[in-house]
């Protein structure tokens, strides 16, 4: 009974979490490839996955939103650009996304860059307040000016479009090889409910009270999760017998 109530206090949180994630790739080159086949643009996001916190708020309030969501799947091909601090790279994405930074001019994070099917880049923006709207709108704009844009239920008919710049020569991709997929969908505690002395805790798609075990469903694969103590903000857990913490995100 109290999954169940817990469960249905969390149902939104739940299906947001499980129901849209994104494909982010980490090869620029193969993310162009399928823009060009699909014709869809190409969001490149320089980011410091791990440490800066302006990326973290992007991560959240936009790219973790299911409105976000609907739009990527609609009209782009993601690629994250990670520069973390807290974990390695393998040497040869480090090498790539070093490259792909030096010829954007990357000087601070996050930046997005987006580029249209053939790989030129139409537009350049970062972290703005306003939600996924605010950042769909100005991709928006990015999208129409580039000639492409979407449709509008019962819009007047466009003014004449003024002529188009000079385009750019495309930019070479730096390839890695073979090019993974990063999802975002690591361990993450969504909610906490309960009384003091009975609390539970929702760690992706399980309810866990403290000395409890399950297996938790993650981007990559099922971690054995075991919660060890639950505080106000946060849980001290055991995933795959190594310990952890995970703090409740705040908007």
């Amino acid at each position: 009974m109290r999954r169940l109530i817990f469960l249905l206090t969390m149902l939104v949180t739940r299906w947001t979490a499980l129901g849209d994630q994104l494909e982010w790739f980490t090869d620029a080159q193969a993310a162009v490839d399928k823009a060009r086949l699909e014709n869809k643009a190409v969001l490149l996001d320089f980011t410091g996955s791990d440490w800066c916190g302006w990326c973290m708020k992007l991560k959240s309030e936009v790219f973790d939103q299911p409105e976000f969501a609907q739009y990527a799947r609609a009209n782009l091909v993601l690629v994250e650009v990670d520069f973390p601090r807290h974990k390695s790279l393998d040497p040869a994405q480090k090498q790539a996304n070093d490259r792909l930074a030096a010829a954007f001019g990357i000087e601070g994070f996050p930046t997005i860059i987006l580029l249209n099917q053939n790989g030129q880049m139409i537009g350049r923006t970062g972290y703005r307040p306003g939600g996924p709207s605010a950042f769909d709108a100005e991709l928006d704009q990015y999208l129409a000016k580039a000639g492409r844009s979407r449709p509008a239920p019962n819009a007047e008919p466009p003014a004449a479009p003024d002529p188009p710049p000079a385009r750019p020569k495309p930019l070479t991709m730096p390839r890695v090889a073979p090019p993974p997929v990063v999802h975002y969908g690591d361990l993450a505690l969504k909610g906490i409910s309960g009384t003091k002395d009975h609390r539970m805790a929702l760690i992706n798609n399980e309810v866990l009270m403290v000395g409890e075990t399950a297996s938790v469903k993650t981007g990559g694969k099922d971690v054995i999760v075991t919660v060890k103590e639950i505080h106000d903000d946060s849980v001290l857990i055991m995933a795959d017998d190594k310990p952890m913490e995970l703090k409740l995100k705040t908007h």
